[in-house]
């Protein structure tokens, strides 16, 4: 007699604490658990980078900011799927150009050189072309880089490219050596000094190193 009275006293004890607890605001057993949320946790999965909207460019304008931003004047025979803005090119409305804009790098060059003196092509729009320069080391986009056959220690890309060739490499080399002429000598001009020698020197050299 004496335990159940005992039992029934612990019973009316459990009852009135859980009465107090949800007279209280007491957490019940459904949200006992709390979820600290942080702020990106509201925001779903990181959201990946977006495409950018061509796989290469050669002609790529970009600002100096911090991500640059840069359009793409490459005109093609078709946008890339991810370009959203393809419209025909004002001087070839054959071809079509992205207008879109990208925040970010733009991306690999799609020829197979960087520059190219000596570049045969077609005379279709746009051109087939080659480049038949032999350099040291052909260009990271070049997929067939052969020795050449006059000079076996010189390569040459074996790629045909279907679109304009590019920029000279006589022209980057002229520009450079204009840079140098250009840059004013610590002495008076009137009075030569091993400065002045040393870059007339150089400017022959880059000259000749193009002739080759």
């Amino acid at each position: 007699m004496q335990m159940k009275r005992y039992l029934s006293a612990s019973i009316l004890l459990m009852l009135s604490l859980q009465g107090a607890l949800l007279v209280a605001g007491g957490p019940s057993d459904a949200a006992a658990t709390v979820t600290i949320r942080l702020p990106s946790d509201t925001q779903g999965p990181a959201a990946a980078a977006p495409a950018r909207p061509w796989k290469c460019c050669d002609a790529a304008p970009c600002t100096k900011s911090i991500p640059p931003i840069c359009h793409c004047r490459d005109e093609v025979e078709q946008c890339d799927a991810t370009c959203k803005d393809c419209v025909p090119s004002t001087s070839h409305p054959s071809l079509y150009v992205c207008n879109d804009q990208y925040i970010g790098d733009p991306g690999p060059i799609c020829r197979p050189w960087n520059c190219c003196d000596l570049a045969p092509c077609t005379r279709s729009i746009p051109p087939i072309c080659r480049c038949l320069d032999e350099v040291d080391q052909c260009a990271a986009t070049c997929k067939d880089c052969a020795a050449s056959t006059s000079d076996p220690s010189r390569r040459v890309c074996q790629d045909v490219f279907r679109g304009w060739p590019g920029p000279r490499c006589t022209w980057r080399v002229m520009a450079s050596v204009t840079s140098l002429v250009l840059t004013p000598s610590p002495a008076r001009v009137d009075h030569p000094t091993n400065a002045d020698g040393v870059r007339c020197s150089l400017i022959f050299s880059l000259m000749r190193e193009r002739i080759k």
